[in-house]
């Protein structure tokens, strides 16, 4: 079952790659040997196996957080062997409050999540807290455009990315951004 389950939402993970680009970013800015990755949040898997393949390259490990149960749930069964390794944690969380220490993860990303949270200033200041010096955040998320707004509103959209882009501005630096009709992403680093 678990194997089945993850081939599914690996080939999910692979068509939303293709439309939102993360392999790309990952593998130019995922590159600090043994690297502690924050993957926020799990939702149904697809972005965490594209996660996993860059950080078991490099000896890292992945800590996996939703808010919601039964994505946990899903998650553990479908990533159990990366689990059983020791590569991959996956644990219920709120990204607005995270029980990380301060200075824990090298990289922080988070991929179509923002747009779900109603307080994206706590997250992206979560996010700041618990990357170490240097760490980098990177955001990927829906731009507000008409392909979008049949699984979102575009004024949600529209906010949640003004919110995402103006608390960055505030606590990071920000290395690049860009966007196309689906997506916009920021790649940002802590500097202290």
């Amino acid at each position: 079952m678990s194997l089945v389950l993850e081939y599914t939402i690996k080939g999910l993970g692979s068509i939303i790659d293709r439309l939102a680009g993360g392999s790309r970013l990952y593998s130019m800015y995922i590159t600090k040997p043994k690297p502690v990755i924050l993957e926020a949040a799990t939702g149904f898997g697809a972005n965490l196996g594209i996660v996993l393949r860059f950080a078991t390259r490099l000896g890292g490990i992945v800590y996996s957080v939703d808010i919601g149960g039964p994505q946990v749930s899903l998650a553990r069964i479908a990533y159990r062997s990366y689990i059983e390794k020791g590569v991959l944690v996956i644990e219920r969380g709120d990204l607005r409050n995270l029980h990380y220490p301060n200075d824990f993860f090298d990289y922080a990303i988070n991929h179509t999540t923002m747009h779900h949270i109603d307080r994206v200033d706590l997250a992206i200041s979560e996010h700041w807290r618990t990357l170490k010096s240097n760490g980098i955040l990177i955001v990927i998320d829906l731009n507000p455009h008409t392909l979008t707004r049949a699984i979102h509103s575009l004024k949600l959209l529209r906010e949640s990315k003004e919110n995402v882009i103006n608390e960055t501005n505030k606590r990071f630096r920000i290395l690049e951004r860009g966007e196309d009709k689906l997506s916009y992403y920021i790649i940002a680093v802590k500097e202290t």
